[in-house]
């Protein structure tokens, strides 16, 4: 059987010069870079630590620095009912600082740099990167379907940028917007390249289930309406192949109130079931998440719950790592079997005291209930909890320049601290700081 990669990169080396030649190949064509400089450390505390990967030595304190490149060309579609396009996208890592000692393992922990071996076991690179490519037809305007490595955003699969350098997964891929307001898309997911990846043949899994081998594909497809400027609606479904099907239901309201005020609540609920094989064990989790806000003027504030109502955590796609419910956080999830959370944010825009670009969030977390005492062996770290709580409290200021030469450098940082209570023993408690500086190069606009 043909390498279907393979495959691609001859249809392109082929076909590049014919497309270029093409009318709306280059004039509708995109070339971006944005600079990323990251640094990150999680301080354990009380008696919680973290397993060097490499020594097996337990430490109590881990921090990386590192600096990404990520150079984005999007090409235009060739002209006529079948036009033919380019996206290539390269993405690089150097590491700044980060001994052997304080670098996390590439995978949940920090995650910016990565370890040398399949199973991230071994020392910290110093470079690393990767080029995700796709082949790209649009037809009649309205469709487009591609094939190589992609970002898909839906509820059931979202590609975490939340890291140095941002996943993508390999597959075939479409998105249709024929219906005013409507706009639908799925795909067939083959493999995975993960944040801190430098190959795009990572396995299919889950965050909390790890990844498996013998989950050969994950197909999903979804549609997203929006009514007006008020209401939105997202239905999506994906099945990762013999692991779970899992349906996501999104709703959402914003209805102004007059001048300055504004009043916006929304629902997601997400239907979990095994299947096939069924590699995570039995499986029948219902998750669903609520909030209600009001804005006024440069205030917002927002209350909401979750309740996870099963016997095993609210899981998803392996490393998408992204909010999938409201109260999903910089450190927690807060999904664990059986628990309720509240959460309280609120959100300031400092343009009203003339500092345009400067924003804060502020949000405290409080998960109550967790119960693993009937999860299946796929969730094992959860096993021995009876009455699990914990909190997290975030901060979040950023600062975006609004003009002259450095217009769009973003400057953020984002502090945390998480506290687990009671016997849950499947989380740390962790103060975590992110300082991240980027800045975005529109080279169609130089």
């Amino acid at each position: 059987m043909h390498n279907p990669v393979r495959l691609l990169s001859l249809s392109i080396a082929l076909g590049l010069p014919a497309l270029a030649a093409g009318e709306g190949f280059f004039d509708d064509a995109q070339l971006k870079v944005l600079n990323r400089n990251f640094y990150m450390s999680q301080d354990f505390r009380n008696d919680s630590r973290f397993r060097n990967p490499q020594t097996g030595e337990s430490k109590h304190f881990r921090a990386e620095w590192a600096h990404g490149v990520i150079a984005t060309f999007e090409s235009g579609f060739t002209p006529g009912p079948l036009g033919v396009g380019l996206d290539v996208r390269g993405l690089f890592g150097w590491k700044l600082d980060g001994g052997d000692g304080r670098v996390g393992d590439s995978n949940a922990g920090n995650g910016l740099i990565p370890r040398r071996g399949y199973n991230f076991d071994g020392k910290p690179k110093d470079d690393f990167g990767k080029v995700d490519v796709a082949l790209k037809l649009r037809l009649f305007e309205d469709t487009e379907l591609r094939y190589g490595d992609h970002r898909p955003a839906s509820p059931v699969i979202n590609a975490s940028d939340t890291r140095l350098l941002p996943q993508s997964f390999r597959g075939a891929f479409f998105r249709n917007t024929s219906i005013k307001g409507l706009t639908l898309e799925g795909g067939k997911v083959e493999s995975g390249s993960d944040r801190s990846a430098t190959a795009h043949n990572g396995d299919l899994g889950t965050a909390y289930g790890g990844r498996f081998k013998d989950a050969d594909d994950f197909i999903y497809a979804g549609a997203d309406y929006r009514y007006d400027e008020r209401f939105f609606f997202r239905l999506h479904h994906g099945r990762l192949d013999d692991v779970w099907n899992q349906t996501a239901f999104y709703a959402d309201w914003r209805q102004p109130l007059g001048e300055g005020l504004g009043f916006n609540t929304g629902f997601k609920y997400f239907r979990t079931r095994d299947t096939g094989k069924s590699l995570l064990g039995d499986i029948d989790n219902d998750s669903w998440s609520a909030h209600v806000g009001l804005t006024a003027g440069a205030h917002a504030l927002t209350l909401t719950h979750t309740r996870i109502d099963d016997d095993s955590p609210f899981d998803y796609l392996w490393n998408t790592w992204d909010f999938f419910l409201n109260t999903g956080s910089q450190i927690s999830d807060f999904n664990n079997p059986n628990e309720r959370t509240w959460m309280l944010r609120y959100d300031y825009d400092f343009a009203a005291v003339g500092l345009p670009g400067l924003m804060l969030i502020a949000r405290y977390l409080r998960g109550t209930d967790i119960d693993g005492s009937k999860v299946g062996p796929g969730y094992a770290a959860y096993q021995n909890i009876r009455d699990g709580r914990h909190w997290e409290r975030d901060f979040w200021l950023s600062y975006v320049v609004q003009s002259g030469p450095a217009r769009d450098l973003t400057f953020k940082v984002l502090h945390a601290s998480h506290r687990a209570n009671g016997d849950h023993t499947a989380e740390a408690d962790i103060d975590e700081l992110r300082l991240i500086v980027e800045y975005p190069l529109d080279l169609r606009q130089l």
